[in-house]
């Protein structure tokens, strides 16, 4: 028994034993794996991170663009500034001028001053579009079979109405001076034994309204014998020299002449070829007249002016000369000059800039800003009126057609007051430079030529570096791939194989340094469609790709809308 005790006891140690290695074994598994999922959990989050990279690494490669912002398209060729604009005018000045008034008429018959009528009048007022000039108005009657005061209303009759006003009793057109006295003196009557003479004056606004002014006192007779008419011409005055200004223009002077007894009235500078004809004299009622050799009128000059810029419109040998008249109607040559010419300028100024028509009160109000001129200087400009656009749009148009206004190179304004109440006008102001090219009108085409894209990132992109940036264009027929013009900002650096960019927004800067456009900039790109050789007619269309060296490929179709009569159209 005692053995069979022992025995047992031995067993039950043996299994403690085992108990506890097993114990101690499963301890150590557990320890085990929780290092092993320790380690394979950071491993989980570091392969994670790594394939989060990865992924937003390929999203923004395959999603990274541009995006389009908007799509217009330009009508105008070069993108240059449309110089036919339209105006609808607005309540037309129907009221005439007020007040004027011919105070009295006599005649300087003193056998010591020259023979002239002396008008005196008080100018109109204007208080809707202002005075634009005074018109002298004579009609004679000679009859020594009646005594003066007979023939004088008689000749009065012939001038009651402005209907009766023809131009052929017109004698001169005056700049106003509103509301002022003004003396005019008629150095062109006759004495020989009474002839009679009544006088009118109209004023005119610049709405075109006439006024025929009250008249005191406007007729008078010559019926002095004295025979103190200005019967003599200018004296003095010659033409001095010409020099070169440049390779295409020369400067005339002169001096001018003089006159003594009724003063000098203008000066006539001309232009003719070499050799020039003969200039022929002849006595036409007791006054000194030229017959002019054939030639071109350059300008008309007041008495003092003695210089003058010409460009000859081309190569040759010319002959400058001036013709001086006294305010009696006698004419004095004062000599010539030759010239030779071995340039000219052929080429036309730029069109006018900015050229914009407003209704302003009674009136369309055009405004521009300067031409230049490569080769000599704008010398004017013309403003021409029309009723539909198409009676502008060629120079051989507008030099057979009577300018509305002839301004100064300096002005760049212009009032139209002289049209219908609710009409549309189209209005274009021509630049001429000094050769008398006329700049060519600018008008929007039937077709677009330039396309003009507003462009920014797509969200979240990278910077898309437009020196790598490539564009393809199509309308159907033509395919073209451009690329980008660093050299040239602006319309002007579009051509048949680049386009180019004009920033709109770039803070920072990085566009311009870099031509990386980021999710801050803004960039307008200009696409020159005529130069590509696109036919952008109404209700064709085109597709543009914009490939960026990275990113996804963009895509846009576009649609040619009805073209109105506006240099834009929106496309997108």
């Amino acid at each position: 028994m005692g053995l069979v005790k022992l025995s047992r006891d031995l067993r039950k140690d043996e299994e403690a034993d085992i108990g506890i290695g097993t114990l101690i074994i499963f301890i150590a598994i557990v320890l085990v794996s929780a290092i092993a999922a320790s380690l394979m959990l950071y491993a989980a989050a570091l392969l994670q991170q790594q394939a989060q990279k990865t992924v937003d690494d390929s999203v923004s490669e395959v999603s990274g663009g541009i995006s389009i912002v908007n799509v217009a398209g330009d009508r105008n060729p070069d993108g240059a500034d449309t110089s036919i604009v339209s105006g609808y005018m607005p309540a037309r000045d129907n009221q005439e001028p007020i007040g004027g008034v011919l105070r009295n008429t006599t005649v300087t018959s003193d056998g010591v001053s020259p023979l002239g009528v002396i008008l005196n009048w008080t100018s109109a007022m204007d208080y809707g579009s202002g005075l634009a000039e005074e018109i002298v108005y004579r009609t004679s009657v000679y009859d020594p079979t009646n005594p003066d005061t007979f023939n004088e209303q008689v000749a009065r009759n012939r001038l009651l109405t402005i209907e009766q006003l023809g131009p052929t009793y017109e004698l001169a057109r005056l700049s106003p001076e509103p509301g002022a006295n003004v003396q005019y003196i008629d150095y062109t009557v006759r004495d020989d034994n009474s002839t009679s003479y009544a006088y009118s004056i109209v004023g005119v606004d610049r709405a075109g309204n006439r006024a025929l002014y009250a008249s005191i006192d406007s007729s008078a007779s010559t019926d002095d014998t004295t025979q103190d008419e200005d019967l003599t011409v200018p004296i003095g005055g010659s033409m001095t020299n010409t020099a070169a200004v440049d390779d295409y223009s020369v400067i005339v002077f002169w001096v001018p002449a003089s006159d003594a007894d009724s003063g000098i009235s203008k000066q006539e500078l001309y232009r003719g070829e070499y050799p020039l004809a003969p200039t022929t004299t002849a006595i036409q009622e007791g006054r000194t007249v030229l017959s002019l050799p054939t030639s071109t009128l350059l300008l008309v000059f007041n008495d003092t002016a003695s210089s003058y810029v010409d460009a000859p419109p081309a190569p040759g040998n010319y002959v400058y000369f001036v013709i001086s008249y006294d305010k009696s109607g006698n004419e004095l040559m004062l000599g010539t000059l030759s010239y030779t010419s071995s340039t000219a300028d052929q080429l036309p100024p730029t069109a006018a800039e900015e050229v914009a028509a407003r209704q302003d009160v009674l009136s369309v109000a055009i405004t521009w800003d300067a031409a230049t001129d490569a080769e000599t200087i704008v010398a004017t400009y013309l403003v021409f009126r029309g009723s539909t656009c198409s009676q502008l749009d060629s120079v051989e148009e507008l030099m057979a057609m009577t300018p509305l206004a002839e301004l100064d190179a300096g002005q760049r304004a212009y009032s139209d007051y002289a049209g219908a109440t609710g009409c549309l006008y189209y209005y274009v102001v021509v630049a001429v430079d000094l050769a008398g090219n006329y700049a060519l009108p600018v008008t929007p085409s039937n077709t677009v030529q330039m396309i003009e894209v507003k462009v920014e990132t797509v969200p979240g992109s990278k910077p898309i570096l437009f020196t790598s940036l490539m564009i393809e264009i199509t309308d159907g027929e033509t395919d073209v791939t451009l690329s980008f013009n660093a050299g040239t900002w602006g319309p002007e650096g579009a051509d048949s194989y680049r386009y180019s960019v004009e920033i709109l927004r770039d803070s920072d800067g990085v566009f311009a340094d870099t031509y990386s456009l980021c999710d801050s900039g803004l960039v307008k790109i200009f696409i020159d469609a005529g130069e590509v050789g696109l036919n952008l007619y109404a209700q064709s269309s085109f597709s543009m790709k914009f490939i960026p060296t990275i990113g996804q490929p963009t895509l846009e179709e576009c649609q040619i809308p009805y073209l109105g009569s506006y240099r834009y159209i929106n496309l997108v």
